[in-house]
């Protein structure tokens, strides 16, 4: 469960960000080109609060995913915040007060 994080400004920066450039930032020897493009079905095939619940809870939207894709399903989420955190990409989550 990734609710440390912020991941409203996540999805924002995905969005806004040209693929080409999040791809050069992104893509290295741990955060994979297949982990790029499963973040880009999920960015693509979810709007904002969607996006956070599966960034929140770990699932995944109903997306065509390759085999390669489905078989690193356990471990992209943790993946992922690893990339986007060493990146600086990640906010703590704002509390908000009652």
């Amino acid at each position: 469960m990734n609710t440390n994080y912020d991941a409203n400004l996540v999805y924002q920066f995905l969005t806004q960000t040209p693929e080409s450039a999040l791809r050069k930032m992104l893509v290295d020897k741990t955060f994979t080109d297949m982990h790029f493009t499963m973040l880009m079905k999920i960015v693509r095939s979810s709007d904002e609060n969607k996006f956070c619940d599966h960034f929140y809870n770990s699932t995944y939207p109903k997306a065509k995913f390759n085999s390669n894709e489905i078989n690193s399903k356990e471990t992209f989420w943790n993946d992922c915040v690893k990339a986007l955190d060493s990146h600086g990409l990640l906010s703590p989550a704002q509390k908000v007060a009652a």
